[in-house]
């Protein structure tokens, strides 16, 4: 993760953890879907598929230009770029109501992709579209959203005042956003329920998979996953042999039944007090669930 200025730009990879990390107090129930129009591939300066264009200099460029419109800052809370990078702005935490969709924007979280979208314009990369894929399952997941229309909608679906259309409609819709091409498409509901949230329930299910494979300890996790998990348990087992207590301190008996449930530990009996500390720190911090 890089922060500079406005923006905290980071890898697809780390979205999921940044975002579990994140107190949200703001109830959430909609996800919203951007092009940028501009910026897009061409003023990105794009030669064999990478961007000449300083990032942090289109980001802060989108910012200055929402600034001038006389908005209290970014629009959006995240953008996705085509190199699969992700950008948090700084200036509108997901805390902060974001200015994507007038008239619809209390519980919405904004998300604007760069690029042109719309038919004639920009072709959609592949690294961008596992950003977005990836990006709209782990939001679905940390805020227990499901994948549909109803929470997952398009700008286009929208009047100018913020009703909501049937589906996209010429001469009714506020805007061609995400791109009368987006996914390759369309904006229209049909083509979203075609591809586009299928694939993020796909990911979301696999997300889903990996939580209940890596609580259980088996080998769908990876190797390094299972090289750190190993690595607790020799830690657990040489501080079980340690200052041994007689019983198992009140405050510690819930976790230590999670320890053994998840095959952390083959016993939790006759540990020490930094034993039973160890293993309700992890707790406490999600490690058994």
């Amino acid at each position: 993760m890089i922060q500079q200025g406005n923006f905290l730009l980071m890898e697809r990879n780390e979205f999921r953890e940044w975002l579990k990390e994140q107190v949200v107090t703001r109830p959430i129930q909609f996800l919203q879907v951007h092009h940028t129009a501009s910026p897009n591939y061409s003023t990105r300066k794009m030669v064999n598929g990478i961007a000449q264009q300083d990032t942090f200099k289109c980001l802060e460029g989108m910012r200055n230009y929402h600034l001038s419109e006389g908005w209290a800052a970014t629009g959006q809370n995240i953008t996705t770029l085509e190199n699969g990078q992700i950008a948090i702005s700084l200036d509108r935490p997901l805390n902060k109501i974001p200015a994507g969709i007038r008239g619809f924007n209390n519980k919405c979280i904004c998300i604007e992709h760069v690029g042109n979208f719309d038919s004639g314009g920009d072709k959609i990369t592949d690294e961008q579209k596992k950003t977005i894929i990836h990006l709209y399952a782990c939001l679905g997941e940390r805020f227990n959203l499901p994948i549909n229309t109803d929470h997952i909608v398009y700008h286009s679906w929208f009047t100018r005042t913020g009703i909501r259309l049937t589906d996209f409609t010429p001469g009714k819709s506020s805007k061609t956003c995400p791109g009368t091409n987006f996914w390759g498409d369309g904006n229209t509901v049909a083509a979203a329920k075609k591809n586009f949230l299928p694939q993020i329930q796909e990911e979301l299910n696999r997300l889903k998979g990996q939580n209940k494979n890596i609580s259980k300890g088996d080998q769908s996790m990876t190797i390094q996953e299972q090289a750190d998990f190993q690595a607790l348990q020799e830690q657990v087992k040489q501080l079980t042999g340690k200052l041994q207590m007689d019983s198992i301190p009140d405050w510690a008996t819930e976790a230590c039944v999670a320890a053994k449930n998840v095959g952390a530990v083959d016993t939790t009996s006759g540990g020490s007090y930094d034993f039973y500390r160890l293993i309700t720190v992890l707790y406490r911090k999600g490690f058994f669930k």
